[in-house]
């Protein structure tokens, strides 16, 4: 049976894509990789993260190279969950690039702004706000192939989804509408 080499989750902080990525992960009939722009954002020294002058310098070309790293891993032949808040059209350009050649699902992961506060509040370890300010930018860019929403369905609900979405067989076109999208655009440029 065909599977997809990897569902791109999008939503903003605090939405769940962390908690459905590890959750999907113990229902897959095959090892499957979490590749999380977390893992290298947290890479860099706290005094750093919080030093709102140095921050951009460090974390911009480091997101970028986790990009570029994308289809060395799903080079490997496993699939992959990549978990992500894609906040900036470079930085999509970068993914929808990087993971030409590869079938990807393009998921959407909602959540209502206020269910995303309540849950940066109760977690305490989040910026309260960050979500709100990331809800503007982070659906901009284009349509997705599936949508999860972690409040008005259950973990094991958007769980099948993601499982089934793997193994659907139907071809994910969401990042090749993405880059013909902004191909287009550079052409009228």
């Amino acid at each position: 049976m065909h599977r997809a080499a990897a569902i791109l989750l999008n939503g903003t902080s605090s939405s769940g894509k962390t908690t459905l990525a590890t959750a999907l992960q113990k229902v897959m009939p095959e090892p499957l990789l979490y590749v999380s722009n977390d893992k290298f954002i947290f890479m860099t020294p706290e005094h750093v993260l919080k030093d709102d002058a140095v921050r951009p310098k460090v974390l911009l070309p480091l997101l970028s190279a986790f990009h570029r790293a994308l289809p060395l891993i799903a080079g490997c032949g496993f699939p992959m969950i990549i978990d992500h808040v894609i906040e900036r059209q470079d930085w999509m350009d970068e993914i929808a690039e990087a993971l030409r050649g590869f079938d990807v699902c393009f998921v959407k992961v909602d959540c209502p702004l206020e269910e995303l506060e309540r849950r940066e509040i109760a977690r305490g370890d989040r910026q309260v706000g960050f979500a709100r300010m990331q809800m503007d930018w982070v659906h901009r860019h284009g349509e997705y192939d599936a949508e999860v929403n972690t409040f008005t369905s259950t973990l094991e609900e958007n769980v099948e989804a993601l499982r089934q979405l793997f193994y659907s067989g139907v071809r994910p076109q969401a990042l090749e509408r993405y880059r013909e999208m902004r191909s287009a655009q550079k052409k009228e440029a």
